[in-house]
């Protein structure tokens, strides 16, 4: 015969064993869980056997068999789908608890490292006159853990109860530099002359994109968090896994990924790319409408224009068009880094253009960028893709197309007339990449009229 326990109840918990059940009931039966199937299962499987006192039953090997559908024999090693559910249990408890539930004086937890639920007396808030001592260290392990990732984007909270200062003055730089920029810019839109033409060389590309004035177009600037997120977590994600935002709750242990993937930043290449596609509108008299690679869908890319900033790690969005392109990010095998992958190599071309010493130059490096110019998806519009391996790269492929003189080296190249709207196009730049810029940038290779 099985032994019977007590329910799991913390301190000072006065809840009788109904009660208790009640709370169960109440919390399952909530908004937060009721469109979660699988973690109210997970929640009432716990609770009830807890309450049953049944703790032997409340293990990973048997909620995976009981609730998630396992084998019941399956190999919990390869198989951390309970861990990951009861990660996913832990958040909405907390949400329930901070909106739904929150004025009830009792609540559930299931405290890390099992997977019991306790019952116990709301904890008490620090009064707001009374100082509050955090612990970085305590902070990463403890309840910042247990915050999710919608409350984090949301409440934006202490940037230091989740990374170290020196881990995030970077990105808290980039972001005053970011907002001062954007300033600009838009102050730039209004109040920039229009005493200048655009060149005929501009006119081959650009007046594709502002044919007559008053066109807007879309200007997608990179997430800079998510491309950091993957280096940080060794991965190399695709757009499926970016739309759904599936990487925002992983992974389940760790606060600092998650507090660098949940801001919104973009680099300073982009803020300055930005910039000078907005002075090209004005020149034609029309505007840019900046987006957050975040904030875009696929209609975006299927009518009007678009410029899009940033290789796929920063802008999964470019990964739409990478099927009909030749130059296409990859990895690097041999020096595991990203390199741009040469799908049809004419003779005397390499296979792979990839980041490496300028001629031995030390606080150099030689690298590449990639500008491409596609029909968006529909085919009634225009799609410009601006790629590099690094963000020298990124803002030197800009400069390629905003600057008339470059752009004028790939009009001679492919005997295209100044003036006249060019066919798509992909051109791979050589760069060489210094601390905080680039130069002697060179047409290396391209391809010209590409199928649509």
């Amino acid at each position: 015969m099985q032994r019977r326990h007590e329910p799991n109840s913390g301190p000072e918990c006065t809840l009788t064993q109904e009660e208790q059940r009640l709370l169960l009931e109440r919390v399952a039966n909530s908004n937060v869980f009721k469109h979660s199937p699988a973690l109210r299962a997970f929640l009432v499987y716990v609770g009830e056997h807890a309450l049953a006192g049944r703790l032997a039953e409340i293990k990973e090997q048997q909620i995976g068999w009981h609730v998630l559908g396992r084998k019941e024999d399956y190999d919990t090693a390869n198989d951390n789908i309970v861990r990951i559910r009861a990660r996913q249990v832990r958040q909405k408890l907390d949400e329930y608890f901070a909106t739904e539930g929150s004025d009830s004086p009792w609540i559930i937890s299931i405290p890390k490292g099992g997977y019991e639920p306790v019952f116990q007396a709301r904890p008490e808030k620090p009064a707001a006159s009374d100082p509050v001592h955090i612990n970085a260290g305590d902070a990463t392990r403890g309840h910042a853990d247990e915050v999710s990732w919608q409350a984090a984007a949301s409440a934006r909270p202490d940037v230091s109860r989740h990374v170290g200062l020196a881990t995030i003055l970077p990105w808290l730089i980039t972001a005053v530099v970011t907002l001062a920029l954007f300033t600009v810019l838009f102050v730039s839109r209004t109040a920039y002359m229009r005493s200048e033409s655009p060149s005929a060389t501009s006119r081959s590309l650009w007046g594709q994109f502002f044919p007559s004035p008053g066109k807007e177009v879309t200007v997608v600037v990179a997430d800079s968090a998510f491309a950091l997120w993957q280096d940080f977590m060794h991965r190399n994600e695709n757009l499926g896994k970016y739309v759904g935002r599936a990487y925002l709750r992983e992974p389940e242990d760790n606060a600092d990924a998650r507090a660098i993937a949940v801001r919104p930043y973009t680099s300073l290449a982009d803020v300055i790319l930005t910039l000078q596609i907005s002075r090209i509108a004005t020149l034609f008299g029309g505007a840019v409408n900046v987006k957050h690679t975040r904030n875009v869908d696929i209609h975006d890319f299927s009518n009007g224009d678009a410029v899009l900033l940033g290789s796929r790690r920063s802008d999964p969005w470019v990964e739409l068009f990478e099927p009909q392109m030749n130059f296409v990010l990859d990895q690097d095998a041999k020096l595991t880094g990203p390199c741009f992958r040469n799908r049809s190599p004419k003779p005397g071309e390499p296979k792979t253009y990839s980041a490496g010493n300028w001629a031995g130059v030390k606080g150099s490096e030689e690298s590449y960028a990639v500008a491409a110019l596609r029909p968006n998806l529909e085919g009634t519009g225009h799609v410009l893709i601006l790629e590099g391996l690094d963000m020298e790269g990124t803002e030197a492929a800009g400069e390629f197309v905003c600057n008339p003189e470059k752009l004028g080296a790939l009009l001679r190249a492919t005997g295209a007339k100044r003036g006249a709207a060019l066919k798509p196009f992909e051109a791979l730049i050589k760069l060489r990449a210094i601390p905080g810029g680039y130069e002697a940038l060179e047409l290396v290779a391209f391809r010209y009229g590409l199928p649509a």
